[in-house]
């Protein structure tokens, strides 16, 4: 199986990056991705598709989107899917580079009645005046009996933004103007956009390019949809996910009600993402588990989907003090700590994955082991208290929610052979594990 996630969506070869197109469409879950077929950051990107009745069992369903038309040449960007009576609708940037290097971007629309094959309409929005070609990401969804669209932009003053649109049929837009605040620093540009409109709480989701990294923020605000504007209600944002490895998150919600989330667990410098080891093996990075996200004490919080508790075997727990070791002799494997109130505890999973939280600083420091060199990637969280963690581990990916969501930490990790669990506690704690395997 090599390194391969036994849970996730990865390629079966090739380079994958944004999820794209979620949506739940005659009761089974669509997921795109942007692919690669080679081991390759950059390219023509296709939209790969993946199907699942239980959002754990994913069928690759092929190509989705190929860049064909004279308008997405040279790539199929990202975007977003909705459905709408018995019609899935795919929005997404067609992509188009001339021999002197210049970009043109369109806004696209796709159609399909069965969820399979999917009819190209063409355009449907261009560059308004006032941005750049790095005008990208569609993401529409529906309120108030009209469609609303927002585009990932780059203002003529080199500036992020996110362009705002209007429809009543999802072939005529009306641009509405820049959605935030100018004189806020968005970066030089917003990837991604997204807004998760929660009932009277909305959180608007940017994947923001700075000068010092890209980064997946939300800020909680209120949209205003008469005047076309996100009011932030506070000046600054915090990451989506605080790990090392995670990117383009995109949400959507299923016929449930559910919002759910999905991001790259990727992203970073092209020599580092080209530095990992699964590439010897054909193929790189990979989708988070689905995450559905909600409202606590104001803050957007994420959990699994409850779906992945189906994954659960073998169920093992330990109640205990001081040093506690643990070896379920897997990389697939689910860790339920709980009752760590007003304690300093530590954690080591093969000596790959390590984290310390001192109970005098509220500080967690996060260590990861480095794939292409010696020692440790480093990281420090601060958390009021910390009450449990949870976390998905598979292969070579970590995913670790705590305090019920609170915060996430999402990064690559390639285990070695060594599964053994170090932990230690000043007071009794309570540890359960589950091996996660699919049927």
């Amino acid at each position: 199986m090599g390194m391969r996630p036994n849970y996730h969506i990865s390629p079966k070869h090739g380079f994958l990056n944004d999820p794209n197109g979620l949506a739940q469409f005659q009761g089974k879950y669509h997921v795109f991705y942007q692919w690669l077929p080679d081991v390759v950051p950059q390219g023509n990107k296709i939209w790969r598709h993946c199907v699942s009745e239980d959002l754990i069992h994913w069928s690759d369903q092929g190509c989705g989107l190929k860049p064909e038309e004279w308008y997405e040449k040279n790539g199929c960007y990202s975007g977003s899917g909705i459905t709408e009576g018995d019609s899935y609708y795919l929005f997404y940037t067609g992509n188009v580079r001339d021999s002197e290097g210049g970009r043109e971007t369109y806004q696209c629309l796709a159609s399909s009645s069965d969820g399979v094959n999917f009819h190209k309409e063409g355009p449907v929005v261009y560059l308004p005046e006032g941005y750049t070609p790095h005008f990208r990401d569609p993401k529409v969804w529906k309120k108030n009996g009209r469609w609303w669209m927002v585009v990932g932009a780059q203002t003529k003053e080199l500036k992020g933004n996110v362009a705002l649109f209007v429809s009543y049929d999802l072939k005529k837009w009306q641009w509405k103007g820049n959605m935030l605040d100018s004189s806020m620093d968005w970066g030089y540009m917003c990837e991604c956009p997204d807004l998760a409109d929660m009932g009277e709480r909305q959180f608007l989701i940017v994947s923001r390019q700075k000068e010092d990294g890209c980064k997946g923020m939300v800020f909680a605000g209120i949209m205003d949809y008469e005047q076309g504007r996100f009011h932030i209600s506070e000046d600054t944002g915090v990451l989506l996910d605080e790990g090392f490895d995670f990117y383009a998150p995109q949400t959507f919600t299923d016929e449930s009600g559910r919002r759910l989330l999905m991001g790259w667990i990727g992203a970073g410098e092209i020599e580092y993402q080209m530095s990992q080891p699964t590439v010897k093996e054909g193929w790189l990075h990979v989708l988070t588990i689905p995450r559905e996200v909600y409202v606590k004490n104001d803050r957007l919080y994420q959990k699994p989907a409850e779906e992945l508790k189906h994954l659960r075997k073998n169920e093992e727990s330990i109640c205990g003090t001081g040093e506690i070791a643990i070896d379920r002799h897997s990389k697939c494997m689910e860790i339920l700590a709980e009752g760590l109130e007003n304690q300093t505890i530590t954690f080591d999973f093969g000596k790959v994955i390590k984290f310390l939280y001192k109970k005098e600083s509220g500080n967690l420091l996060v260590f990861r082991k480095k794939w292409n060199g010696e020692g440790y990637d480093e990281k420090e969280i601060h958390l009021d208290k910390l009450e449990d963690f949870r976390i998905y581990l598979d292969q070579s990916t970590a995913e670790i929610f705590l305090n019920q969501g609170e915060k996430v930490l999402t990064m690559k990790s390639y285990f070695t052979e060594d599964t053994l669990i170090h932990m230690n506690s000043e007071l009794q704690i309570k540890v359960k594990t589950w091996l996660l395997e699919e049927e």
